[in-house]
């Protein structure tokens, strides 16, 4: 008996050895830049996975052999900045004391035209007027000159503003005055970010509105993906309708392998603009910055990484609690839509909305002291 025990604390210490190599390796793949490591680009993305077995370990430690808990724990020591990143806590929040503005972004995809034929315009429109929200940054947001939309949003925001970028405007909604709007300019086909300065009782704030380069996953793309998760828990269905049956018509390795091409190429060129947007940042000659929207990245990235490691910190890993999946369409649960805030704010109450279902998008928002 004594010998079976110790072949399996064996087997199982090697194993829980490599599910934390692989996590640390995922963990600090952020300082790969994808542009020239665009294989290793997508490998935040599966982070998660390897925490979880890690977690798992631990109890599993505690009834066999208590010491080999310090494999996990120390682990999870080493990649706990990446941990916060994607599944903050912050359980215990104080009251702001000075002056706070309510910031929301939020990905509309056309104000969820998407859905059915019985698109409710106003939808969106209603939930972005209660949210009582100060600044709100939109993207996606090609049918706000809709009639019914733009006469709720401007009845609640006197000032907006929209970039007209391409097929996919990227619009600042604000109860304070824009003193002026402006864009940076990236070499890229798609992905858009724009400045705006708003003056807030004296202080004027920097608000860049970003919708980086997306995947550019076509719908046959995302049920290809939703087939290969359900493959690898083996749930494809035959034409009998059984479970973990005939798979021969959905070849998994070449689903993966034209997905990760995608992925990585898109990854790519949106750590470029990532790098565009950093150095901007630095720049930027305003007290206060806040940087939001869609970034199509997981918090556990590039882009991520790049963009929090000068003057901004994530207001939803200072006070948010859980992973905040924003993107909840194609069973790819990521949170890709972010706000991130200069060192001199502070972030109260951070939430992702995921009452509101009409956008492929959740919305993110919280409170905002200026210090």
């Amino acid at each position: 008996m004594k010998i079976i025990k110790a072949i399996l604390v064996w087997a199982l210490s090697i194993i829980n050895t490599i599910a934390v190599v692989l996590m640390a390796v995922c963990a600090y793949s952020v300082y790969l830049h994808p542009v020239h490591f665009p294989n290793w680009s997508y490998l935040g993305m599966i982070f998660p996975a390897f925490v979880i077995i890690t977690i798992c370990f631990i109890p599993i430690w505690l009834l066999l052999k208590w010491k080999n808990c310090l494999i996990s724990i120390l682990g999870m020591v080493v990649c706990w900045g990446s941990i916060r990143d994607y599944c903050p806590v912050n359980l215990m929040q104080g009251k702001p004391e000075g002056k706070t503005i309510k910031m929301l972004s939020y990905n509309v995809y056309m104000f969820g035209q998407w859905t059915d034929n019985d698109w409710d315009e106003s939808v969106i429109a209603n939930y972005i007027v209660d949210s009582d929200a100060d600044i709100v940054c939109l993207q996606e947001a090609a049918n706000i000159s809709n009639e019914i939309i733009n006469e709720k949003l401007t009845s609640a925001y006197p000032y907006i503003k929209m970039g007209n970028a391409k097929d996919s405007p990227t619009v600042l909604l604000s109860k304070y005055p824009i003193l002026d709007i402006d864009s940076i300019q990236y070499s890229t086909i798609s992905g858009s970010s724009y400045i705006y300065n708003v003056n807030v009782d004296g202080d004027t704030i920097a608000v860049i509105n970003n919708h980086l380069e997306s995947y550019q996953l076509t719908n046959e793309d995302k049920e290809l993906y939703k087939k290969l998760i359900k493959e690898s828990a083996g749930q494809i269905k035959d034409d009998a309708g059984e479970l973990g049956a005939d798979t021969a018509n959905f070849d998994a390795k070449q689903t993966f392998w034209m997905l990760e091409e995608k992925v990585a190429a898109a990854t790519s060129i949106r750590a470029t603009q990532a790098d565009l947007l950093a150095e901007t940042i630095e720049n930027c000659k305003q007290k206060y910055i806040i940087v939001c929207g869609d970034f199509n990245d997981s918090p556990v990235s590039y882009v991520h990484h790049k963009l929090t490691s000068g003057k901004l910190h994530d207001a939803y890993t200072e006070a948010g609690n859980g992973p905040g999946w924003s993107y909840n369409k194609n069973g790819m649960y990521f949170r890709i839509d972010n706000i991130l805030i200069s060192e001199n704010m502070r972030s109260y109450r951070a939430k992702v909305e995921k009452t509101s279902k009409e956008s492929d998008h959740y919305p993110i928002f919280c409170t905002l002291e200026l210090l």
